[in-house]
């Protein structure tokens, strides 16, 4: 067997030198990827607010 490896959404094979199997697959994972990042960004921004109410809660 040639050697391969599988796109990074389906899991068809596909040569070494490619990441997705389509255009499809290779936007779903970007829109995955920002999803993730957007996710991430949001549980920093609650866990600051939550620091901060924290910190003023004892501090008075």
């Amino acid at each position: 067997m040639e050697q391969h490896k599988h796109c990074k959404i389906c899991a068809k094979p596909i040569p070494l030198d490619e990441d997705f199997c389509s255009e499809k697959c290779r936007e779903e994972y970007q829109d995955m990827v920002s999803e993730r990042k957007k996710k991430q960004y949001i549980f920093y921004a609650l866990l600051a607010v939550l620091i901060v109410v924290v910190y003023f809660s004892f501090a008075y």
